[in-house]
């Protein structure tokens, strides 16, 4: 049971660090947005001339900083809640709600997922390019979103493992840890 333990740590800590470096990319893929748009802007008003690229490129940066980093934002509680709801009930029911939230959340991520690969595989095998100027296989930006998706599924089951340990007060790795429970 104890190697069990070690184990799951170890792929918490894995997890936790891959979703903090999906959010930091982001970040980076953010950077790199503004810096194309910048120079795109810059160039069309003052030496008048558009880079042709330049709308497609920022559009598939776009879609990977929004699918790659989802799972930082997820991991850091960065998102949208309910928090007034969930400040009215007990903390018992807030760590219930928060478990089925979470399992919501994976549950519908992975049905995304499912289909996803399925489009994204679709977009391989039918070798669709895109019809602009530097035709870019579809499957390539259509890849981000499973790769997000796998991130946030993984977060997902971090979180919800998490959710359950601290539902369970007796747990004696709980105990060793030091976390206190109730009054």
């Amino acid at each position: 049971m104890e190697t069990v333990i070690k184990f799951l740590r170890k792929m918490e800590k894995a997890i936790n660090w891959i979703c903090e470096s999906s959010h930091f990319l982001g970040e980076i893929g953010t950077f790199l947005l503004m810096s194309i748009v910048f120079y795109a802007v810059s160039m069309r008003y003052v030496f008048s001339y558009a880079p042709e690229w330049s709308e497609e490129i920022c559009v598939y940066i776009l879609i990977g900083v929004i699918w790659i980093s989802i799972a930082g934002v997820l991991k850091n509680d960065h998102h949208i809640a309910l928090d007034l709801i969930i400040a009215k009930i007990s903390p018992r029911k807030q760590n219930w709600l928060k478990i089925i939230i979470s399992v919501i959340g994976f549950s519908f991520c992975v049905a995304l997922l499912w289909y996803s690969i399925k489009y994204t595989l679709f977009q391989y095998r039918c070798e669709f390019k895109s019809n602009t100027l530097l035709e870019v296989p579809l499957w390539m930006p259509y890849l981000l979103l499973p790769v997000g998706l796998i991130l946030i599924c993984l977060q997902y089951v971090v979180k919800t493992v998490g959710y359950l340990s601290n539902r369970f007060p007796n747990n004696s790795e709980i105990k060793r840890v030091g976390v206190r429970y109730g009054p």
